[in-house]
């Protein structure tokens, strides 16, 4: 996968960063660099992403976490010193705190170049934007040459009484032990919107709402009806069902209620041109929630049925699914799709409440507000549980492949029982029956 992003400036710096993919052992690695336009060789800003300071490491995140959470930010900040601020640099040795603190405000207020509707920015995305730039940019202090105690970058400004730390207590992974850690303090502290703003993504959407969008799905886009069902029954993410193949697939049996999982445990090249076609957040072996089990086989079964009738069954990958050229189809084309079928789910919903259905009056009021997106079905899969298993804390956080409360595997989850399994299928299959 090649991806480009760049911010051309007033004064005619432009940085820009390139992912580059390679498979190693038939497992996709990525690795990102920064470059200046004009300039043939990568910058050695890229060098961040791959070093490690005290416990803080970019290297073995997902690839989609670093993009959204840090690298479009360093891209914005660095075009925005060197082209747009006002005492813009050529050189970064002669970056100051003030200037770290201007972009922020900047961004905060909805004012940087490209920014299109000039509005206040949400305060989660400024604080995600403080903490990339804070790091950045002690990075930039604290970088070193190779094999040496030379800085890499001799800054002029910036003095290590710029940084403080705090301390903070980390669980270990049994969660129950714990150490105490050192983690940077943000440098500077923007000025921020105190106006909270709406989600812009429906995280309350009910069973109405997902059956209608698999009944929409079925008629309209077959190929993504699979993708929703492993969203809303098996809490995947965007980039867990585009990175699915058959070989993910384990102990799915019609019969079978319990052991049943994906190996979500590395990113597969699922293409012959390398292209990416989505990354794994949480590596790990994904448990399918015992009541959901059938429901899914079901629908994979469907799915491996429709495949052969469009002749795109099996193909060397594995891949399940599949674009209009005929190739493993990526985050963003799924992503396309699925909005043409939430804007069908709207206007269906709208219909039906018109008409009197008490369901569909209800999932209108919810969708009012906001619009459903793939990653709205993993909200619903969590209420599902959350309602079938009595809130239980421990199961919620296993099924869903969080991080939290230590690694799941280490808590040995015990199996829904008899009755929580019936309770669920009777909860699907009530609504999923008619489709």
């Amino acid at each position: 996968m090649r991806r480009l992003k760049s911010i051309k400036g007033k004064k005619g710096y432009e940085f820009f960063y390139l992912i580059g993919n390679r498979p190693i052992n038939d497992e996709m690695k990525y690795h990102i660099c920064i470059f200046e336009r004009s300039k043939y060789e990568i910058h050695p800003f890229s060098r961040y992403f791959a070093d490690k300071m005290g416990i803080f490491s970019l290297k073995n995140k997902a690839l989609n976490t670093i993009i959204h959470f840090h690298l479009t930010y360093i891209i914005r900040f660095l075009n925005f010193i060197f082209n747009d601020s006002k005492t813009p640099i050529d050189n970064i040795e002669d970056l100051t705190l003030d200037m770290v603190e201007e972009f922020l405000d900047n961004y905060a207020q909805g004012t940087l170049p490209c920014d299109k509707n000039g509005q206040w920015k949400a305060k989660d995305s400024v604080n995600r934007a403080t903490y990339a730039i804070s790091h950045f940019v002690y990075w930039i202090w604290w970088k070193k040459e190779p094999n040496t105690y030379k800085k890499m970058f001799k800054m002029r400004y910036l003095k290590e009484n710029n940084f403080e730390f705090e301390t903070e207590v980390k669980r270990g992974k049994d969660g129950y032990t714990s150490r105490q850690i050192k983690v940077l303090s943000d440098l500077v502290i923007p000025n921020m919107s105190s106006k909270i703003r709406t989600r812009e993504k429906v995280v309350s959407l009910g069973s109405y709402g997902v059956a209608k969008l698999i009944e929409i799905s079925q008629a309209k886009d077959p190929m993504l009806t699979f993708g929703i069902v492993l969203g809303a029954y098996a809490g995947l993410r965007l980039g867990d069902i585009v990175q699915m193949h058959e070989g993910r697939i384990k102990g799915l049996d019609k019969d079978k209620d319990f052991g049943a999982y994906f190996d979500l445990t590395y990113d597969a090249i699922l293409r012959s041109d390398n292209k990416m076609t989505g990354n794994i957040k949480t590596k790990r072996e994904v448990p399918v929630y015992e009541g959901c089990t059938r429901v899914i086989y079901m629908y994979y079964q469907r799915h491996i049925e429709y495949l052969k009738y469009k002749k795109l069954y099996t193909n060397m990958y594995g891949a399940l699914f599949i674009d209009e050229r005929g190739h493993s189809m990526t985050g963003k084309t799924y992503s396309r799709r699925f909005d043409a079928l939430e804007k069908l789910l709207d206007k269906v919903v709208k219909q039906e409440a018109m008409l009197g259905n008490k369901k569909a009056i209800k999932e209108e009021q919810i969708l009012s507000h906001a619009k459903v997106t793939p990653h709205s079905l993993r909200y619903y899969f969590k209420q599902l549980i959350e309602t079938i298993e009595n809130g239980n804390e421990r199961k919620i956080q296993y099924y869903m492949a969080h991080k939290s409360i230590g690694t799941q595997h280490n808590y040995g989850v015990a199996q829904a029982t008899p009755e929580a399994i019936r309770r669920c299928q009777n909860e699907l299959y009530m609504h999923i029956k008619q489709s």
